[in-house]
């Protein structure tokens, strides 16, 4: 039996799924930047004793210099950058359907440029591609996906994190 969708709805349903595969790859970085900070959201850091080299130190003065661990290692944003879906589909009739999610205060003030309150969708079977396409009756289908230009703020939090690093105390005499 076959199933008809709309091609609209499998074009949504595959955005959708490689958006919410986006999403989980964008949590997993969250988690692990967030390993880098203690329960307080304190850079997670080491101190290290260094001789001081002022020139108001003794010979032998140490200090101590507070590094976070999240500056010694390289972050960089994983993202789906290119999905590409190639599929047969098998074509079916038009149909319409109501027009959903629209804003009627809006559409009101449109006037004869607003969309029908109907609109058409191309069924389709997406199973059936393959017999189809000896009949004459498919269409093949090549679905690009590409990724846009990703935030800052990870670049500026380990920016920020960075600057904030160094002097942990006062110098330490030996």
């Amino acid at each position: 039996m076959a199933i008809l969708a709309s091609l609209e709805d499998m074009i949504t349903a595959i955005a959708g799924s490689i958006m919410n595969a986006q999403h989980m790859v964008e949590k997993a970085q969250v988690a692990n930047i967030a390993s880098f900070f203690d329960e307080q959201h304190q850079p997670t850091s080491i101190d290290l004793q260094l001789p001081a080299i002022h020139s108001t130190t003794s010979e032998g003065d140490m200090y101590t210099y507070r590094l976070p661990l999240i500056s010694l290692v390289p972050h960089s944003s994983l993202i789906i950058g290119e999905a590409e879906i190639d599929l047969d589909v098998e074509l079916g009739a038009f149909a319409e359907h109501e027009r959903t999610g629209v804003n009627n205060s809006f559409m009101s003030q449109t006037g004869l440029a607003a969309p029908a309150e109907r609109k058409p969708a191309l069924m389709i079977n997406p199973e059936g591609g393959g017999i189809a396409r000896q009949n004459g009756n498919a269409a093949h289908i090549k679905l690009k996906l590409v990724a846009t230009e990703k935030s800052e703020g990870l670049a500026r939090l380990v920016n920020d994190v960075v600057k904030a690093q160094g002097h942990a105390g006062a110098v330490d005499s030996k």
